[in-house]
């Protein structure tokens, strides 16, 4: 099992300057603790819990303070307001400061206030993530000649400057909440970051084996397909024993789960969103309990708990959980990472 971070820079309890540089360094602590891989999603006009809104900018002064752990967006968000060229340059920028150390992971989004801002129907979204999608994967199939015709982007043959190292094709993945979005990640040879918005771990087997049949039927070339199920585990603390876990933790816990579904709340009357049972989540507000035992969405506990989370996570297909660590104090933060690289990352590797 691998185990990465996903962070936003929660800034509740400090100021964006302050949680930066303690990002900094809890990043730097995960790579010497053994941690895959580390990203942030961007996101937009939702202070104080996402402040990361240009993620690119972080990723560089990442990749000057660590020297093993993978920079992967979790996740990019290519839609109209990012040209995809644009993407393709500050990635390789990024692989070029961390000596070819990053990977790509996408996504189309599902905040609804954001979209409406940059002015995107919810209803386009999935037809402009497709020709992003096509769009970067002629970038970086041929960065010297990249062309690409489409309803949303037109450009001719150009040369795009940085690439990565060695010109390589990067490791390609794609978050996923609905069934659907699994099997497209299949079928275009991504790996996947799943989500499974606290529908429990019947969903999340659904969409571990839609997302299998799809990538075992694949036209990608082999060389390309990165077959690999990541977990992304919205609200995750481990403590040394589980009552400091509760007791440092549970509330934010508890306060992510009601603001993740506040935001489904928004867009659940979009045909775009209607896998998300928004109904059925609201009633578990507050429910501590349910959430650690019956859903993958949230890791609270001791480091045995998390072996053995991991275990079961591992008997259902799962190669890598992500783990979003923050919302708490940095020295909190920083305990959850030590504890993970010192007594988890070695069982369960």
């Amino acid at each position: 099992m691998k185990w990465s971070i996903i962070q936003e820079a929660d800034r509740t309890s400090s100021t964006n300057e302050e949680r930066y540089h303690e990002v900094l360094d809890e990043v730097a602590l995960a790579d010497k603790m053994g941690f895959h891989a580390y990203g942030c999603s961007e996101q937009h006009f939702f202070a104080p819990k996402f402040t990361v809104s240009a993620p690119e900018v972080l990723y560089g002064a990442i990749a000057m303070r660590t020297e093993r752990i993978i920079i992967r967006p979790m996740i990019a968000v290519p839609m109209t307001w990012h040209h995809p060229i644009l993407i393709a340059e500050r990635l390789a920028a990024v692989d070029m400061l961390s000596h070819g150390r990053t990977e790509f992971a996408s996504g189309r989004g599902v905040n609804a206030n954001t979209l409406n801002i940059f002015g995107v129907d919810p209803e386009d979204t999935r037809e402009i993530y497709a020709e992003a999608a096509d769009a970067l994967e002629a970038i970086f199939d041929n960065p010297d000649e990249a062309e690409h015709h489409g309803k949303y982007w037109d450009f001719p043959k150009v040369q795009v400057i940085p690439q990565l190292k060695d010109q390589r094709y990067p490791r390609m993945s794609m978050a996923a909440s609905s069934l659907g979005s699994h099997e497209i990640a299949g079928e275009r040879g991504y790996g996947v970051i799943a989500f499974e918005n606290f529908f429990g771990f019947g969903f999340l087997q659904d969409s571990i084996d839609t997302y299998k049949k799809a990538i075992a039927q694949t036209k990608v070339a082999p060389e390309r397909v990165n077959n690999r199920v990541g977990l992304c585990v919205g609200a995750a603390f481990c403590g040394t024993t589980t009552e400091r876990a509760r007791e440092q933790s549970g509330q934010e816990v508890l306060d992510y789960f009601e603001m993740a579904v506040g935001v489904y709340r928004d867009a659940q009357d979009s045909p775009a969103f209607k896998h998300l049972n928004i109904a059925g989540l609201l009633g578990r507000i507050g429910d501590l309990d349910w959430l650690v035992d019956n859903t993958s969405g949230v890791m609270l506990g001791d480091p045995d708990y998390f072996i053995r989370r991991a275990g079961k996570l591992a008997e259902m297909g799962v190669d890598e959980i992500v783990l979003r660590i923050d919302g708490i104090p940095h020295e909190d933060i920083m305990e959850t990472i030590e504890l993970i690289g010192r007594e988890v990352i070695p069982a369960t590797s």
